[in-house]
């Protein structure tokens, strides 16, 4: 999935993709996995998951976020809620 053009977003809504990004990498390093792993798990590409992690800005499907989701056994929700 190609990024969405960061400039469309207000700065909350870069803040929480960042924070989707973040609890990713949290989870995926708490399981051992590298990003390539995960992206095989979650049969997307290593770019992707890449972007997603990365500190910039990255619109992601919540398709792909399912799909990371299972990747990693955790509820979908466990990758939207920030405290």
């Amino acid at each position: 999935m190609p990024p969405i053009n960061s400039k469309s977003y207000t700065e909350e809504e870069k803040q929480f993709l960042k924070n989707i990004g973040f609890k990713i990498q949290f989870f995926r390093k708490q399981r051992g996995l590298s990003q390539n792993e995960l992206a095989e798990k979650a049969d997307l590409s290593y770019t992707t998951i890449s972007h997603i992690e990365s500190t910039s800005s990255y619109g992601m499907s919540i398709i792909a976020i399912y799909k990371i989701a299972k990747a990693l056994d955790v509820d979908p929700s466990q990758l939207l809620l920030f405290k």
